[in-house]
């Protein structure tokens, strides 16, 4: 798995849509519908991709966490 961050102007941490999707595992459509509800516009367009602040990363970590736990009850 190859990780890619970038750091634009030094500032905050930030990943692209497909190191999103294998960070997390799941797949494209999914990924796209987690990224409109929690994100909204946040995001950066550079050198034609999108992506994302690490907080956002971190957000859908903690839902997807939180949709496994309701699905192991």
């Amino acid at each position: 798995m190859k990780v890619i961050e970038y750091r634009i102007n030094g500032g905050d941490i930030l990943y692209d849509f497909n190191t999103i999707r294998i960070m997390l595992k799941t797949d494209r459509s999914k990924l796209q519908r987690d990224l409109k509800r929690v994100s909204g516009k946040e995001y950066v367009k550079y050198k034609n991709q999108y992506l994302y602040k690490e907080e956002t990363l971190f957000l859908l970590m903690e839902e997807q966490l939180f949709e496994r736990l309701d699905k192991m009850k």
